[in-house]
Formats: C-alpha cells, structure tokens, sequence
C-alpha cells in the first residue's frame, strides 16, 4: 500500500471494498485482467475488457472461461506459466512477459502481462492476476524500425563507400562490410584503434582532423588518408569526419565516411607529369629559339660579312687574314651545331627504354676515364655509395651527368688548397638520391641561380667553357623524370645533388 493511502486509511478501505472502484480499475486502466489458479491451472479466466481489446463484441465472448488460452500462442502460454511457478516459489521475482495473441479477424496481437501472485495468510501462493495491455502498435513500430535499420544496413554495406565510428580516443566502434572487404581485414576491427590503419606518414594528418570534430563538431571536415590495401598497395581515400555529440554535448563519436580517390589522384599526378614535361619541351623551344635567333644568325651575318669583306679584299695578305677569319667562324657555326644535335637527340630521346644499372659500377668507370687528370691535379676523390645500389636509367645519359659533374669539378678545382672530389648516394623513397661534391671554385648562386642551368652559361673563365655542359645535365636528368639542384658558394665549393626515380 502507498504511502498516502496509509496516511489516508478510510480512503484505503473505500477502495478495497467498494466493487465501483475495482471494476473502474479492470475495465478502464487495463486491456484486460486475467485469473490463474496456481493450485488448479486449469481454472483460469480473463475479464470481457480482454475480449474487447482483441476486437470481439459482448455477443461473440466465448462461454468457455477458459477460452481464451487458443487466443494465446501455446510457447508463450507454457512460458507464463513456467514464469508464475517461479514467481510463486520466489516473492522476489517479477512477473512481466509479452505473450503473442490472436486479434479475432486473424492477424496478430502483442499484450505485455505484469501479474502479482496472490499468497493465503500462510503465504503459500494461490492466485495469480495478471494486467494485461495491449502493445501491439508498439512492438509494430518496434519491427518497422528493425526492418528500416536493416535494410539500410544493407544499402551502407553495399555501397561503394567506407562507413566508420570511432570512439573519441579513436577505437572503432562501427566497420561497414565493404570496408573489411575493401582492405582484406578478416578479424573483428571493432575495439581496436582506428590509427594504425593509417599509412604513418599520414596519421599526424589524421589527428589534425580529429581535433577539428573536437573543435566544431556537427561540422565536416575533408581529409585524405593513404591506407594499405590487400594485395600490399596503397589506396587514397577522401575521408569526410563529423563529430556526433552526445545528449550532454560531449563529444560521443566520430563518424567517417569515405571513398577511393586513388585512381583521380593518379590521374592528376599523370596530369601533372604531363603539365611539367610540356612546361620543359616549352622551355626547351624558347631556348632553341633563342639560338636560332641569336647564334645561328649571328653567325650567318658575320659569315656574310666575311664573304664581302673577302671578295673586296686588297692583296694576299688581307685575303689570308680574312679567309683565318672566316675559318674561325665556320668553326663556331659547326660547334653551335654540334650543340644543337646534342639538344636534339636528348629531346627526341625522352621516351628510350631505360634500364638497371649498378651506380658504384658506372662511377668507377667514370673515375677512371679521368683517372690521368685526377692523379695530375693531386685530387682526392672519396666514395660513399653502397656496392649492391642501382639505378634505372638511360645508361649514356647517366654517363654523361657523371662525366660532366665529375670533370666540371676537376675542371674548377681551387688552386690555392688541396683538391677534393666526394661522391655519396643512398636509396630515398621512390629513387636514389647522388651528390658530388667538390671544394673548387664555386659559384654564386644567388647572382646566377636563374642562369646555372642556362645555354652557354659560363661563370668562370676557363678558356675551354662552352657553358653546355650543365644545360645538357639538367636535360638528361629531367629527360628521365629526375631532378637535379646546387648548392654552391664561391670559395667554398659545389654540391650538386640529384635524384633519380625509379618508377616516375
């Protein structure tokens, strides 16, 4: 009894006693009561609300009291009563089941059953009452939102898109299978941390955003993650995080849907790759123009010149002064020429199969094609590349850059101090990286640095300069997707340091 009705006893009595009062409480507040004798289960009954509520008239209730149990699916019948035996055995347990039941057009009916166990002044039970409400619409709602739940589950896992939660240290707490199935994960993900199925170098990346959801939550944020694939590759995928709030406006999850973007990125990489050799072939033609414009013509007015100057000439002596003259020229012609086919024959070999050489091998060789200048000038040379390192390149162009840097530092050595010629290479992700270093002459780079690289670009004043030498470098370096930079100060030395990729 509650607390008020045993401040109010009157009020207690009027109501166990009075018959308005419990008829008020079986036909209104419930769909219905039922009576189970516990000493005679056969003898049971419900009231005519249960009747109404499964949709029969006062007309149509059976006269059997004990009709109503084929309204009553049999398993759960024989569960309620396995449950009132333990109710009655135990006054501490509660009785509080669903039975599924029949409306009487057919289809199916929910009631929920609460029951209290009635005990003799021995406390042995007798009675069981049960109420009885009818949670049909309920557990309709209920199996609506299971099959929604499913069927979207569904549509997410076939979808060609990831679907994760984290929680907010990152664990995960939803995969969708097209994920596992994407990525080759065969053991449950669920628990474990979402980081490390990030490629390392881009976790940072990865928390940058993390902090974002913490920071403006409900709120995208863009971000692109490297993730390895089954088969040993590395995917890209385009990641979309929002942080979901919970109902105390806490951080409760991160959800993270995704999609591979590795084929568009490789595209764009292809794109640029494409842009890039366009923007050399484009300053290879301005170069050429250049040449064109400038040497070749310079040379054909001077020769033109000569020719006159020739044809006037006034004795032997002023002819032969003017055919040494004119000599000089055709040289000079035949040399731009000869650098104009070396230009050439690069540019129309960008394509040339390339193939795997040993690079300590070609260094050697190298060295000791200028072994007699190297011993003459007293230079120490030092090597600092692995024996087993190897390069995919075109092998007369490697030939060339080595020959080039190496006499170049031969060539612009110091005279005033000891000679120095170093050269050390080491695998880098994706390549191999060489620099050559010397302690000559150097170059000042901040003067020259738009012109290093430039035709006929000479910075010292060696008489056998012809200033191609490092254009034809830079060429063949970039011929096969390679880079190459200098650093360099006068006085000081030069270090040129380049880098071939294996698979640009």
């Amino acid at each position: 009894m509650s607390t008020l009705l045993k401040q109010h006893p009157e009020l207690a009595a009027s109501i166990t006693y009075n018959p308005v009062v419990v008829d008020f409480l079986q036909n209104s507040l419930t769909d219905g009561l039922l009576y189970w004798n516990l000493l005679l289960p056969t003898e049971s009954w419900v009231n005519a609300a249960f009747w109404q509520t499964l949709g029969y008239s006062p007309d149509q209730v059976p006269a059997d009291p004990a009709a109503w149990r084929a309204c009553i699916d049999p398993t759960d019948l024989a569960t309620a009563w396995q449950r009132a035996e333990v109710c009655a055995q135990d006054p501490s347990q509660d009785f509080d089941l669903v039975l599924q039941g029949t409306y009487r057009e057919g289809s199916p009916a929910w009631l929920r059953c609460r029951g209290v166990v009635l005990r003799g002044d021995g406390g042995s039970a007798s009675w069981l009452v049960g109420a009885l409400f009818d949670v049909t619409k309920e557990k309709h709602k209920e199996a609506y939102a299971q099959e929604v739940a499913t069927h979207y589950s569904s549509i997410l896992s076939n979808q060609s898109v990831y679907i994760l939660k984290t929680d907010p240290q990152g664990n995960y707490t939803y995969v969708n299978d097209f994920f596992y199935e994407r990525f080759g994960w065969e053991h449950d993900l669920i628990g474990t941390s979402s980081l490390l199925s990030i490629v390392e170098e881009d976790r940072p990346k990865c928390l940058e955003v993390v902090m974002q959801c913490f920071q403006a939550p409900e709120v995208p944020h863009q971000v692109i993650l490297r993730k390895p694939y089954r088969d040993g590759s590395i995917k890209s995928n385009h990641w979309e995080f929002k942080g979901i709030l919970g109902e105390g406006g806490e951080l409760k999850e991160i959800l993270c849907v995704g999609y591979d973007v590795t084929l568009l990125l490789e595209n764009l990489q292809r794109a640029q790759h494409l842009l890039d050799v366009t923007s050399q072939q484009n300053l290879r033609l301005q170069n050429f123009a250049y040449i064109i414009s400038h040497n070749i013509r310079s040379h054909s007015a001077n020769l033109t010149s000569l020719v006159q100057l020739l044809s006037e000439a006034k004795g032997k002596e002023q002819k032969t002064m003017f055919l040494q003259m004119l000599t000089t020229s055709t040289e000079q012609l035949a040399d731009t020429i000869v650098n104009l086919n070396d230009i050439v024959t690069i540019n129309n070999n960008v394509s040339k199969p390339k193939a795997l050489r040993t690079l300590k091998t070609e260094i050697d060789k190298t060295l000791e094609a200028l072994s007699v200048l190297i011993r003459q000038h007293h230079i120490t040379v030092e090597v600092a590349v692995p024996p087993a390192l190897t390069v995919t390149v075109v092998p007369a162009y490697l030939d060339s850059i080595l020959l080039n840097l190496i006499s170049n530092a031969v060539k612009y050595r110091a005279l005033d101090r000891p000679a120095f010629i170093r050269l050390h290479a080491q695998a880098t992700p994706g390549g191999v990286g060489l620099t050559v270093q010397d302690n000559g002459l150097g170059i000042d780079v901040v003067r020259y640095r738009l012109k290093l690289f430039g035709m006929y670009k000479t910075f010292h004043d060696n008489e056998d300069a012809r200033g191609v030498g490092l254009f034809i470098t830079k060429n063949q370096v970039e011929a096969m997707q390679g880079t190459i930079a200098v650093d360099s100060e006068v006085g000081v030395g030069s270090t040129f340091t380049i880098q071939f990729h294996e698979n640009p």
